[in-house]
């Protein structure tokens, strides 16, 4: 600047112009001198910049929060990304906050502070006077102790508790989708060269498709699955399948490997019959039996234990649904603990042709379990009795353009669905030859499950072929010279028609044409869906949180006059409230009335339009969210040309290296969704198409055929003779509570901790109890054979020295939600939480841009809590082994 300047004319211009521009946005912020209202600093931020509620993630902390807690000296360790950073702002004048019995919302375990994300704890004066009287507490429980004695200065926070989504349990992913997947990969050959069928093998060792084999294993998971880790027994059992493969002596029969181990003895060689004659083989199921060996398409049956690509069962079973038998096949005598065979690099096939054993196994249910699994058995048979006695409705929309209409609504009649399975009478278990853990009373392998596919996955019926057959049946109508005389002679009301074949009901209608014909009325609006987007984030990156633009709020807090999603969870979408893109939408057991109203989503551009099949009778899970914690989603918006222009500034700004860390991938593209509704008559026609079963397949939702049963990953856990944890062990799964099993969203501040921890499941799914029939193993050589105990594969052992902050306090709240449900573990140590990379509720593909997930394990010497300082003192080593609280160094 030179000399002199700010006495120029223009000087003073440009002081006059910088002034009026401060004036116009008002006084700065005053900020606080009391260091002990730093919480609040940190509030009001929040609420200032509580802008936009879809630049955030409410299960983050807000930049600026998340600054302050990595810049904090007082915080010990690394990964501190959950905290209560709001304050909830008191009326000077009202009343103190008195122990009381008034409850928010809670999830499953009867945890009273319970919030659906980070945004919905606070801390709050008890004394609005006193300073450091504070509490921890939950916006719905606040709310509503403010509305009761009548305090509603703090309006921003009671209309975000008012917004907060309820708590819910959130199933895990679909089994059922996950064996149609892996029945894709086998109809893409991935894994031929396990099939016990010889033919299968040798084409794929002669290379049609064995490269695609190896390029999908270099492109594989990163997180290991069942058999990569601990013992490396993946690798080893895959070069099993080779060797296998690779034998001189097998013969050209193929059978049932999964069933008939006596069968096999074909594959692997001749035995002499005084070498197996002494060994009990499994006996040949019925043809009505999923398990016959004529319900195996090729390339299937696989050799048991030979990949770890089998889909690994997280999904609960309740009791009595639980198999009564268990045919368990153990070429290694595993179950007999001491003399198992420790010959591990025998392939399977040449194993079975020396020792066929298969041992028969009931299922041991405590007596209160087994009368509360017949009384459920029971209630299940009911329920299918009602809701097979009635059939579906399916609609086909006359038109796609809005107005009236001489085309009726096609209503077609489906038949009543099949009953679906009320009990398992058998399923079959494989034994892993390696274990995948031990300890002082016990063995764990990791199994295959085989068990009927019917009971992960229901009967359908195809709605493709739903609509030919009706296009059939109107065409030959049309054909025979009916179709007109049918839309002439409508009938009144839907009992009226007594006939069995196609009835035009309902005769009001909103206008008539020339002829004497009924004309209904189609009624379109259209709604237009924003672009989502989703930028994964790798785990190993420091980024914690990336608002869409520079201008976007770090912490919003709703204002009375926005409105945030009414599902706060990360684990969906979010489109602004938009109805969902469905394409279809279907009545079932509902009779068309006179000038009755029918809606379809989503019009397409054709002429006619068949409505979704929907069981009303049990409403479809929600569909599993993307990836928690690293995958931000964000609906793209329209702002208006000056809010763009601004969006567009801010972008340009942002350095390369941001832009290289976060890649934004669009999950929807935007689009219009057409709603059609319908007033007026309709065609009933009456379906010739019936519900095939789950191993039935069309060819529209999928060509090829599968088998009968389908086969999942779990561990069985084995007891060493003359030891008891085992059975006391079963019997505490099946008394312990409900949400011990179940994952629920949200958060729980568990004292004596002081920061939310998700609510996941607390322990394993249990997956049954069974003791041998025989237990002289069926030879004339007296021999032990361990109990089964059949659990969820939950991961790998912790190392407390390996975990940030984060996860230490919710490997701690495990035995603090143990203890309040009124349990003592007994037993807590490092051995026994076990953790897994992603969450149960999210698709494999998303787990591994997810956070870890723990369980609590080994409950043989779980006892109900008596005494508060055993409590006390179990406690106290769960904070010294996991370095919290006033253990923390």
């Amino acid at each position: 600047m030179k000399r002199g300047f700010l006495k120029t004319k223009k000087a003073k211009q440009r002081v006059a112009k910088a002034v009026d521009s401060e004036s116009s946005r008002g006084p700065p912020p005053k900020k606080s001198k009391d260091k002990n209202h730093k919480g609040e600093r940190i509030d009001a931020t929040s609420r200032a910049e509580y802008a936009d509620f879809g630049t955030i993630d409410p299960h983050k902390l807000p930049k600026s929060v998340q600054e302050q807690v990595d810049n904090d000296e007082s915080c010990v360790g690394y990964g501190k990304n959950r905290i209560i950073f709001r304050c909830w702002p008191r009326d000077p004048n009202g009343q103190a906050i008195k122990p009381s019995s008034l409850r928010g919302k809670e999830a499953g375990n009867g945890l009273d502070l319970w919030g659906a994300t980070l945004y919905d704890f606070y801390h709050v004066r008890r004394l609005p006077n006193v300073p450091n009287y504070i509490t921890n507490s939950t916006g719905s429980r606040l709310a509503k102790w403010m509305r009761q004695v009548g305090e509603l200065t703090a309006k921003d926070e009671l209309y975000w508790a008012d917004k907060e989504e309820h708590p819910r349990e959130i199933p895990v992913a679909d089994i059922g989708e996950l064996i149609r997947c892996y029945d894709t990969r086998v109809r893409l050959s991935m894994y031929d060269q396990y099939s016990t069928r010889k033919e299968v093998r040798e084409k794929a060792k002669s290379g049609s498709g064995s490269s695609y084999i190896a390029e999908v294993r270099d492109e594989g998971n990163p997180v290991p699955p069942v058999g990569d880790q601990g013992d490396n027994i993946g690798t080893n059992q895959e070069e099993e399948a080779v060797q296998a493969a690779n034998q001189d002596v097998e013969k050209d029969t193929t059978t049932s490997v999964q069933l008939n181990e006596a069968m096999q003895a074909g594959e692997a060689g001749e035995t002499s019959p005084e070498k197996c004659a002494d060994q009990p083989a499994a006996p040949l199921p019925s043809i009505d039996s999923p398990f016959h060996p004529d319900h195996y398409p090729s390339p299937h049956p696989f050799i048991p234990c030979t990949h770890d690509r089998n889909p690994v069962l997280q999904q609960r079973i309740p009791l009595h649904l639980l198999p009564k038998k268990l045919h368990v096949h153990d070429p290694w005598n595993k179950l007999s603990i001491d003399e198992s065979d420790a010959d591990h690099e025998t392939p399977w096939l040449s194993k079975v042709a020396n020792r066929r054993v298969v041992r028969t196994y009931s299922l041991s249910l405590a007596p209160e379990s087994k009368e509360a699994a017949l009384k459920a058995q029971k209630l299940a048979e009911i329920a299918e009795d009602e809701a097979t006695e009635k059939g579906g409705l399916m609609h086909i929309f006359p038109s796609n353009k809005e107005g009236p209409t001489e085309e009726p609504l096609i209503e077609i009649i489906l038949p009543p669905r099949p009953r679906r399975r009320t009990q398992v009478e058998e399923a079959h278990l494989y034994l892993a030859p390696r274990a995948v853990g031990s300890g002082n009373h016990s063995v764990v392998h990791s199994v295959e499950w085989e068990l009927p596919r019917d009971l992960f996955m229901d009967a359908r019926i195809c709605k493709t072929c739903v609509e030919l057959d009706a296009r059939r049946q109107i065409q030959k109508l049309k054909d025979d010279g009916k179709w007109e005389e049918l839309l002439n002679n409508p009938v009144g009301k839907p009992e009226e028609a007594q006939q069995a074949g196609p009835v035009l009901v309902g005769t009001e209608s909103l206008q008539t044409s020339g002829s004497n014909r009924t004309v209904g009325h189609v009624t379109i609006e259209e709604h237009e869906l924003p672009e989502v987007t989703a930028s994964f984030i790798s785990p190993d990156d420091e980024l914690l949180d990336r608002p869409s633009g520079e201008n976007s709020a770090d912490a919003p807090a709703p204002t009375s006059g926005g409105d945030p999603p009414a599902n706060s969870s990360s684990d969906s979408a979010q489109t602004n409230d938009a109805k969902p893109d469905v394409e279809m939408d279907a009545v079932d057991g509902q009779d068309l009335e006179p000038g009755a109203k029918v809606e379809q989503d989503e019009v397409p551009d054709v002429e006619m339009k068949v409505d979704e099949i929907q069981d009303s009778e049990e409403p479809s899970a929600p569909a599993p969210g993307v990836d928690k914690g690293k995958c931000k989603e964000e609906p793209e918006q329209d702002h208006g040309d000056e809010e763009h222009a601004d969006s567009e500034e801010s972008e340009g700004e942002e350095s390369e290296e941001e832009q290289s860390e976060e890649e934004i991938f669009t999950v929807e593209p935007p689009r219009v969704v057409r709603i059609a509704s319908y007033s007026g008559p309709a065609l009933r026609i009456h379906t010739n198409v019936k519900w095939r079963s789950p191993w039935d397949l069309c060819g529209h939702g999928g060509s090829g055929t599968v088998p009968r049963t389908a086969t999942v990953t779990v561990v069985a856990k084995l007891s060493i003779e003359h030891d008891h944890h085992l059975a006391r062990e079963a019997n505490n799964y099946q008394s312990f509570p409900d949400h011990f099993f179940q994952h629920w969203n949200g958060y729980n501040v568990m004292p004596p901790l002081h920061d939310p921890v998700p609510v996941g499941a607390l322990c394993p799914q249990f997956y049954g109890y069974y003791t041998p029939d025989d237990p002289s193993d069926g030879t004339s050589r007296p021999n032990y054979l361990s109990p089964i105990l059949l659990l969820e594969y939950c991961g790998t052992e912790i190392d407390p020295d390996e975990l940030c902050i984060d996860d230490k306090q919710e490997c701690a709240s495990l035995v603090f939600r143990f203890h309040h449900a009124g349990w003592l573990h007994e037993s807590f140590a490092a051995r026994n939480i076990l953790w897994q990379q992603g969450k149960p509720t999210e698709w494999p593909i998303q787990r591994s841009y997810s956070t870890k997930s723990f369980r609590l394990i080994d409950f043989g010497r779980s006892r109900k809590l008596d005494s508060s300082l055993t409590r006390a003192s179990e406690e106290d080593t769960a904070l010294r082994l996991l370095h919290l609280l006033h253990h923390a160094c």
